[in-house]
């Protein structure tokens, strides 16, 4: 993500219809200190998108034609971008 900020995706269920639960960890991000929270969202095409984080973070990820995996992550009226490397 813009400026090297951690992130961690790990997708626990996925139902049809596209309905997913996921686990989503982060480090340091301008006021945020690090956490981790369970969430869950909704694959539609190329795009998952993550219910409100109990932080107030709103999470979408998109799977670009790369295979890369693209976030954006608002949180207090900032947004991040950048891709996640898979591990």
């Amino acid at each position: 993500m813009d400026g090297q900020y951690e992130g961690k995706l790990a997708v626990l269920t996925v139902a049809s219809g596209g309905q997913v639960t996921v686990s989503y960890a982060w480090g340091d991000m301008a006021d945020n200190k690090p956490g981790v929270a369970d969430g869950s969202g909704r694959i539609v095409g190329n795009t998952l998108k993550l219910g409100r984080l109990p932080n107030g973070a709103d999470i979408t990820f998109a799977m670009l034609p790369d295979g890369t995996l693209a976030a954006t992550y608002a949180l207090a009226g900032q947004t991040y971008t950048g891709p996640f490397a898979r591990q």
